[in-house]
């Protein structure tokens, strides 16, 4: 089965008029002072990578905090005309689908194509991503047996510097495309990609709010275990509201005709003496806090809406509210011992309010919250950040521009230390300055960055896209 559109799907690609604002990230601590170029099809794509002035930056969906996409004196793509469905072969009972997009797709235009025709196997927070920038910057969802999002790549296309096309497929016996998936744009512009399709599921969610979050460190391995997809979100390691608390949700993948999951309520050891299930209305994330959104963060839905935080119905929320982001991953094994580091680390921190907090006078802290996913390890990336199954702990930080130096001269080193000794990576995409030392990026990768840079020579001799 082939369908596509005939036009280019509008999306809003971040806060309201983003999609016209092509100077600087979402956050605004990146400016990317390039000049723009918006093609409108893959001819003209070509012969602008051809002729463009370097360093050539692709910006996506502008949620990069590092300076990937700085490119001073060059030139700056946005593929956000470049967003057909192309093909789509919808799953059976025993095999995987496949739905082909163009570069410039975000995860919003899939999962409304599929609706309940299919599924992707995980989502990240936030579907207005380009699906092509997440996976270049291995970008993942949560569960203990869930890849990142690229390991769902089964094709990728390249334009490289000199405006030709090149494509790696999973069928191919080099290993080149499991290899290459995590590229951070240094290979060339996406111009198509093809992703695994499932059949549909929907998602049965369970937030419990106030859990002591020493009892949820303590017990994090078993929990992992009790879902398939588990976030323990905290704005507890300092001072403010939420001290010494948690909140966490745990979703069970269910299929349509399922009467329900096989969820387990948390013990008593484990909610204390004021830990609830949340059924109730709460604040939508990164709302417009002047028309707030609200949604349920318990109960039952389908897969798009369940497994993001900005997807109501099919449709995008609002996301007017923007931080500025950390996150680094340890192995599984270390968890425990790492999230108390962390929490020694920030005793000292102030933290907003948590989020869904109804107490009078919410608070503004330097951290907003702390989340903590899984991410099922030996995806085969040669840059992948997850070589093994690790825990993802990721950092919102207030983003007000006037805490930015701070941030990132002060907080963010910090956190990098504290970890230090739990062989922490980075998110690529995300804040951090030691780890991202040549030397550290030469020890974590080794043979894969070597593999990695052969590549890159082969597709960009003299270096436009690095």
């Amino acid at each position: 089965m082939s369908e596509s559109k005939d036009k280019s799907a509008f999306t809003n690609r971040g806060r309201s008029g983003y999609e016209n604002n092509l100077e600087s990230n979402w956050n605004g601590n990146i400016k990317f002072e390039g000049t723009a170029a918006v093609p409108e099809s893959i001819e003209h794509l070509c012969n602008i990578v051809a002729n463009a002035s370097p360093p050539i930056r692709v910006v996506g969906r502008g949620h990069s905090f590092t300076p990937l996409a700085e490119c001073s004196g060059g030139t700056l793509l946005s593929l956000s005309s470049l967003n057909r469905i192309l093909d789509f072969c919808p799953p059976k009972k025993a095999k995987l689908g496949s739905i082909t997009v163009e570069g410039g797709t975000t995860y919003t235009e899939i999962a409304q194509f599929l609706g309940d025709r299919g599924a992707l196997r995980n989502l990240p927070s936030c579907p207005q991503f380009t699906v092509a920038g997440a996976i270049a910057t291995a970008t993942h969802g949560s569960g203990v047996n869930i890849p990142n999002l690229s390991a769902d790549v089964s094709m990728l296309e390249f334009v490289k510097a000199d405006g030709t096309i090149v494509r790696y497929s999973r069928s191919d016996d080099d290993g080149i495309l499991q290899g290459c998936r995590v590229h951070l744009g240094c290979l060339g512009v996406v111009s198509c990609l093809m992703l695994d399709v499932m059949p549909y599921f929907e998602v049965e969610s369970f937030r419990y709010d106030d859990i002591p979050l020493e009892d949820a460190l303590r017990q994090l391995p078993e929990l992992w275990n009790r879902c398939d997809s588990l976030s323990v979100w905290t704005s507890g390691f300092g001072r403010g509201h939420g001290t010494g608390l948690c909140w966490m949700t745990f979703r069970h993948f269910v299929t349509s005709s399922e009467p329900k999951s096989s969820h387990t309520p948390p013990s008593k050891t484990l909610l204390g003496d004021i830990g609830k299930l949340c059924d109730r209305q709460i604040p939508r994330y990164c709302s417009d806090l002047e028309n707030p959104g609200s949604f349920s963060p318990s109960g039952r839905g389908p897969w798009y809406d369940a497994l993001t935080l900005t997807f109501d119905r099919g449709q995008e929320t609002s996301m007017t509210t923007t931080d500025i982001q950390a996150e680094f991953f340890v192995p599984l094994e270390y968890s425990q011992d790492a999230l108390h580091a962390v929490w020694r680390a920030t005793r000292d921190w102030t933290f907003s309010s948590p989020w869904g907090y109804s107490g009078e006078f919410p608070t503004k802290g330097l951290v907003d919250a702390m989340e903590f996913r899984q991410v099922k390890g030996g995806d085969g990336a040669w840059l992948s950040p997850h070589p093994v199954d690790s825990l993802a702990i990721h950092i919102s930080f207030n983003g007000d521009s006037a805490y930015r130096a701070q941030i990132q001269g002060e907080l963010v080193p910090v956190l990098e230390t504290a970890l230090k000794p739990f062989h922490a990576r980075a998110h690529w995409g995300k804040l951090a300055s030691g780890i991202f030392a040549p030397d550290c990026i030469e020890k974590f990768y080794g043979e894969g960055l070597e593999s990695f840079r052969n590549l890159c020579d082969k597709h960009d001799p003299l270096g436009k896209f690095r």
